[in-house]
């Protein structure tokens, strides 16, 4: 198991993505500043994601979810 580090900096948190466990940077207290602010979701894609996770995802599975909800239309 990875060990993350509790605070990057006091903006920011080392978390682990739920859907694919990799690290990544959560800046949900900035959202503007967040790499999930430049991901435009579908409201459909939101609802998918809503109902599965609780936590934040990496822009990686944003991005993954993004096509797969919109291919399975």
């Amino acid at each position: 198991m990875r060990l993350l580090r509790e605070n990057i900096d006091s903006k920011h948190e080392a978390k682990l993505c739920p859907r694919c466990q990799r690290e990544f940077i959560c800046k949900a207290n900035r959202i503007h500043c967040c790499d999930c602010s430049s991901i435009c979701l579908s409201f459909e894609t939101s609802e998918y994601i809503r109902q599965r996770y609780e936590e934040c995802l990496c822009t990686a599975c944003l991005q993954e979810l993004a096509v797969l909800v919109t291919s399975q239309k």
